[in-house]
């Protein structure tokens, strides 16, 4: 088992919207340089806390029209990762799965995904009638209408199929494998990579986790039976380190979700306490983040099939 530092989950968590592509303007105010970021990103590699980095596109934006962002929340008896597979071979774009532990057993969803849609109705009814499937529930996140299309362009193309290849990459290496400059190479990933103050961004950088080898740090959903609505909880959790979950929907109809990073035992009975010991909330249960898994299986044949 693993021994994570807090640093390694500030890497990751800087890696997990811009891979190995940062400078060092947001690493130094989080107490790393460009070296130390290297360090933590290989260290959790070889320690099997990061499988792998993706390359995951902003179709709507790339192909234009109609589109919705949608999420999947269901319980299965089954092997949660095979039937994310099966869901995986119909829906055409898929972009992330997340393997959870219900505590108690059953209490909350131990499948999530995150897809896009240009026929919500049509795959949701494909989805619940899996028998696989238990109490399932889909909603939109997102809904986006481009009534014109931004293709990439043959020099893009040409960088989004290399850095497909070699996520773990520097820019500097990438540069060489197309012959061009590093500074060519970040100029091009300032524009297509999505981040807040770039919300037209086409391309995102995102690692498939496995938590389950660290022994001293995971990532919790806290279900909570309250009254309050989410803009109040927000108040209430404000600075202590919890966020709601899909903007406080409701999951399994009954609980609103917060999340938050948690170091060993302790903590998570310090966190469940403070949610507790606030007048209005119970925590009925928790589900443990166990992976993050990144799909790009799509990602390829879209470069491939529009690089001509």
């Amino acid at each position: 088992m693993a021994i994570l530092e807090p640093l390694d989950v500030t890497a990751l968590r800087i890696a997990e919207s811009r891979g190995w592509f940062t400078d060092t303007a947001e690493l130094t105010p989080v107490g790393l340089d460009w070296d130390g970021y290297q360090k933590h990103l290989n260290r959790l590699i070889t320690l099997g806390v990061i499988r792998s980095f993706h390359l995951t596109l902003n179709i709507p934006l790339l192909l234009g029209g109609k589109w919705v962002w949608a999420a999947v929340l269901a319980k299965t008896a089954a092997n949660p990762e095979a039937v994310a597979m099966k869901l995986v071979e119909r829906l055409p774009f898929v972009t992330e799965i997340v393997i959870n532990t219900a505590l108690p057993s059953g209490i909350g969803p131990n499948l999530a995904l995150l897809f896009y849609s240009r026929d919500f109705e049509t795959e949701s009814r494909f989805i619940q009638s899996l028998s696989e499937v238990k109490e399932v529930e889909l909603f939109r996140v997102q809904e986006y209408l481009f009534p014109v299309a931004l293709p990439l362009s043959s020099e893009e193309r040409d960088l989004l199929q290399v850095l497909s290849e070699n996520t773990t990459q520097p820019p500097s290496a990438i540069g060489k494998a197309l012959g061009k400059e590093e500074k060519w190479v970040r100029a091009k990933l300032d524009r297509l990579l999505w981040r807040e103050s770039n919300p037209t961004g086409m391309i995102s950088l995102h690692a498939s986790i496995n938590w389950t080898v660290s022994a001293n740090f995971g990532h919790f959903h806290f279900l909570l039976e309250t009254g309050y609505s989410s803009e109040q909880l927000k108040k209430l959790l404000s600075g202590h380190s919890f966020e709601l979950i899909f903007s406080g929907r409701p999951i399994s109809r009954k609980f609103i979700g917060v999340e938050a990073d948690v170091w060993g035992v302790a903590d998570l009975l310090t966190k469940v306490a403070f949610l507790e010991g606030i007048k209005g909330i119970k925590v009925a249960g928790v589900l443990y983040n166990r992976e993050v898994i990144i799909n790009d299986r799509w990602v390829r044949n879209f470069l491939h099939s529009n690089s001509g």
